[in-house]
């Protein structure tokens, strides 16, 4: 019997753990390792290549246990995105510089955006190598992360830099800052620049401060 089918045939119909039903509250710390866990084998192994069996042997866990705490692989990538902390942008606090204030917020947006995306490389280069493989999963996934995070740059432009939807809608402003993020961190995996933690963050700076003058608004 193949792994996908042995997952399959134990998840029938919720089939509880031996033992009885595990308790599995949002932030439980097995739920957590499992998390944890799930990152290091698809980082290795990629998604098709890791099934729900290999994860629950990895865990110490029988198959119907993980299945409880996660119904699908759909879902399991989709947690691994939120323990990750790669969430939506988020309106920025103006930092103290000598730029305009609309210049400054956009400038600390992008960075944000950069360090965070720095902060959580290693799921980001899962994501990225087994969408580029075709994987369906994460293809399908990756697709809808990187659908929210450009409606949440634009509902930002939008909301704070109007001037700029004016002059180039906020979807193509949203779509272009979108493209410099994703290059900048391909720069960063393919090894063009450094992967010191102070360079990275010093440069996110850099390339968001570039930016936003550039898309500073006209005076």
């Amino acid at each position: 019997m193949s792994d996908a089918v042995a997952d399959s045939a134990d998840a029938l119909n919720g089939r509880p753990a031996e033992g009885g039903v595990v308790d599995a509250p949002e932030g439980s710390a097995t739920r957590r390792r499992i998390l944890r866990i799930a990152l290091t084998l698809m980082s290795q192994r990629g998604v098709s290549g890791t099934s729900m069996r290999d994860l629950a042997s990895a865990a110490g866990l029988n198959v119907a246990s993980l299945y409880h705490y996660f119904p699908s692989k759909r879902e399991l990538l989709e947690s691994v995105l939120v323990e990750e902390g790669f969430v939506p942008v988020e309106a920025p606090v103006p930092v103290g510089t000598d730029a305009p204030e609309s210049e400054t917020n956009l400038a600390q947006v992008l960075a944000d955006i950069l360090v965070s995306m720095f902060d959580v490389e290693e799921f980001v280069r899962l994501m990225v190598g087994e969408a580029m493989r075709e994987e369906a999963t994460a293809r399908s996934v990756g697709a809808e992360l990187f659908s929210s995070f450009q409606a949440a740059i634009e509902d930002w432009v939008r909301t704070h830099r109007p001037d700029l939807d004016e002059r180039a809608d906020a979807s193509a402003v949203a779509r272009m800052l979108c493209a410099m993020v994703v290059g900048i961190f391909v720069l960063h995996a393919s090894g063009v620049i450094s992967d010191d933690e102070d360079d990275l963050t010093a440069l996110a700076v850099q390339r968001a401060r570039e930016a936003a003058h550039i898309l500073s608004p006209p005076e």
